[in-house]
């Protein structure tokens, strides 16, 4: 059975995301494995052993999943793969706001969390200039929630979801 296009390329990217990072966790747990005279790991080989059938199954279960829906991957176009990554950089970055962080247990001294924020929001600015130079605008697209202010300042622009809930509250 076909899915609706939208539903096929979220698959797709599911698929597509889950393998890369595989790819890159099967590069560890190589580098985890002792060469001839070296240290072992502080993974076990069973632990590798295991970790890579789990990784194989999750592997066979989206194969078998793209092909219940007749989905075939293709490689990315390299405007994709770019959004991608500075998508992926936006959510880190996200994460990293000291808001964000008081499940640590730890406030920030306040100058600390001042050029912490700084830190965060430079980079965050920096990501946008980024994909503005290299991802030109889809006319069909509304822009960035993400703007700067006069002062040059980056400032994040509410989502729509936000400020719809504060209307209905």
């Amino acid at each position: 059975m076909a899915l609706d296009e939208l539903h096929a390329r979220r698959l797709a990217t599911v698929a597509s995301v889950f393998g890369s990072a595989l790819d890159r966790m099967e590069l560890v747990l190589k580098s985890l494995e002792p060469a001839g005279g070296e240290e072992p790991s502080r993974v076990k080989a069973e632990q590798i052993r295991l970790g890579r059938e789990k990784m194989a199954t999750v592997r066979s279960r989206l194969s078998e999943s793209l092909k219940r829906f007749s989905i075939q991957l293709r490689k990315p176009e390299p405007g994709q793969v770019l959004a991608a990554e500075l998508s992926t950089l936006w959510v880190v970055l996200e994460n990293a706001r000291p808001e964000r962080m008081k499940g640590y247990g730890r406030e920030f001294s306040p100058s600390d969390k001042a050029d912490w924020e700084n830190l965060i929001e430079g980079l965050m600015g920096d990501i946008d200039e980024i994909r503005r130079i290299l991802i030109p605008q889809h006319p069909a697209r509304s822009g960035s929630r993400n703007q700067r202010n006069p002062q040059g300042n980056h400032t994040r622009q509410p989502h729509t979801a936000t400020i719809v809930t504060k209307y209905l509250k």
